[in-house]
This record gives C-alpha cells, sequence and structure tokens, in this order.
C-alpha cells in the first residue's frame, strides 16, 4: 500500500458527549498517517478542552487539531477543514460517526492514484451500542446509474464512509452552505456529475449511529416549529433536484431520467404533503407536464 496522508475532518456542534466516542473509533483505525480536524461549529461549551484531555489521555501520537468558528453549519465546517488540512486523501465525519478499525485501511487501499475519484464503504446501522440489520454494501454503478440513483433517492452510503483523492475535492468544489440539510446528498451529486470514478470498498466498514436526542435535520428541534422545519427541508431536497434538473436540461438528456425524478417526486409528495402544493419550481412544472 502507499502510504499517502488521511486527513480526517469532523464538524461538531453542541455533542461533547458523543465526539470523543467518535475520536476513539479513529484512534483505533489500523492506517496511518492519520491528521484529525476538528472543526468547532461554535458549540457551547467550546470543544477545545475535550478535545485536549482526550488527547493526554487516550492517543498522544494521533495528530489532532481543534479549530473553531462561530455557528455556520456543518457545510461551512467542512470548507474551513478542507482550507486547513494537510493530506493528499480526504475523509468526512459528523461527531456521532464511527468506524470499523480496518475501514480507513480498506478505504485507502482502493484509491489506486492521485487523480479525482472516491472510494466508499460497506456500512451497518448502530443502536444502543452495537451494530444491528444488515450488511449494505456498495453498489458498483455506472456513472449514469449513480447520478439516476442520486437524484431519485436510491442511493445511500453515510458521509464518513467516502474517502476523497484532494484532486477530487479540487473538481467538486466547496460544500453548499446555503442548504440546511442534505448537504452531503448535494456534495456527492455534484462529484457523480463530474465524471469522478466512485470505487467500492466493501471490505471497508462504517457505522451509521441511530441514536436519542436531536438531530440537526430533525424538524421542531429547539426554537422552531415543526412546520418550519420541514418546510427548510422541503427546499433543501427541491433545491438539489433542481441543480440536476438544471444540468440536464442544458445537455438535452433530462428525458433520460425522467424515471429517477419521478421516483424522487414520489417521495416527495409522500414527505411533504400540503407543504408542496404551495412550491411552483421548473422540475416539477416538468413532471407536470411529462406525467400529467
Amino acid at each position: 500500500m502507499q502510504y499517502r496522508l488521511v486527513s480526517t475532518i469532523i464538524a461538531t456542534y453542541n455533542r461533547l458527549e458523543l465526539i470523543t466516542r467518535t475520536l476513539d473509533s479513529l484512534s483505533r483505525q489500523t492506517y496511518r498517517p492519520l491528521e484529525v480536524l476538528v472543526i468547532d461549529d461554535g458549540s457551547q461549551p467550546p470543544a477545545q478542552p475535550l478535545i485536549d484531555r482526550w488527547r493526554a489521555c487516550v492517543d498522544e501520537d494521533l495528530h489532532v487539531s481543534c479549530l473553531r468558528q462561530n455557528n455556520q453549519g456543518p457545510a461551512a465546517a467542512r470548507n474551513k477543514g478542507i482550507e486547513q488540512c494537510s493530506g493528499d486523501l480526504i475523509h468526512f465525519l459528523d461527531d456521532d460517526d464511527l468506524l470499523d478499525e480496518h475501514a480507513l485501511e480498506y478505504l485507502v487501499h482502493a484509491i489506486t492514484d492521485s487523480t479525482p475519484q472516491v472510494s466508499m464503504s460497506s456500512y451497518l446501522d448502530w443502536r444502543s451500542g452495537q451494530p444491528f440489520g444488515s450488511v449494505q454494501t456498495p453498489p458498483t454503478l455506472s456513472s449514469r446509474d449513480i447520478t439516476r440513483a442520486m437524484i431519485g433517492g436510491n442511493w445511500f452510503v453515510p458521509i464518513h464512509g467516502y474517502l476523497f483523492t484532494r484532486s477530487a475535492i479540487e473538481v467538486i468544489g466547496s460544500w453548499n452552505t446555503v442548504l440546511t440539510s442534505q448537504e452531503d446528498d448535494e456534495y456527492l451529486l455534484r462529484a457523480a456529475f463530474s465524471g469522478i470514478p466512485f470505487k467500492p470498498a466493501p471490505r471497508a466498514m462504517v457505522y451509521y449511529c441511530h441514536h436519542e436526542g436531536i438531530r440537526r435535520a430533525t424538524p421542531g428541534k429547539p426554537g422552531e416549529s415543526i412546520a418550519h422545519g420541514l418546510k427548510k427541508r422541503m427546499m433543501a431536497d427541491l433545491t438539489i433536484r433542481e441543480f440536476a434538473y438544471e444540468k440536464l436540461a442544458a445537455t438535452g438528456s433530462i428525458n433520460d431520467y425522467l424515471d429517477a425524478f419521478i421516483d424522487w417526486q414520489n417521495r416527495f409528495l409522500s414527505r411533504y404533503g400540503e407543504l408542496e402544493a404551495a412550491v411552483h419550481s421548473p422540475v416539477l412544472d416538468w413532471l407536470a407536464v411529462e406525467q400529467p
């Protein structure tokens, strides 16, 4: 294996009780060299003292740094991490994510060189301190089929199950700070549209955690009504498909993806119900014509 520096970027906000568990997971990785950047998105209290204590007590050899910014959301935090990190390979985690100890080793092994590419892992759901369910392995699909699955909402590998070359990040561009949820869906869709190859690494395993407590994307969190939260989530969902619609319409290939947009519309209507009636969008107008 060619040993290249992996930079893991962790965006965190007000979940100090979880982030040390994520750091423990990174400390157990069989792959080094590894650089960890924790981007504290305005937590109260700040994450820095906890990170310092963890490093002193658990793993002084792991290069962990903590950078703080005013609360701007995870997309801005990830952008800050990209600007500050040194690695040739870049890995994103949320502050509740867990990895099998060999995850990075196998993700790196699937990357063949420094050209734009993304490796992707298998994953298991995790609840109450242990994995459950069946292993979901990464699909092997053509670039077009990946794009179709992403548009239709039929694609899921959690964000910490991907490893990006730096050149891939340069092609994709910055994370979209306008989105308040689903920013990872939009980021990966841009990667697919760019033609960046997605390389399965099925022996790599990450865990998708389900836990009690407030989730950023859950409507009705403190200070937000359920209706307002649903509307924000709906608009993020719509923004992503409008981006796809505009890209495909410009190339004259939009009708090749009609089935994917219909899959998405069915999910969209079931999720947002009456809210959808007040939305005017070119992609919804197009679908109304194509399937009146």
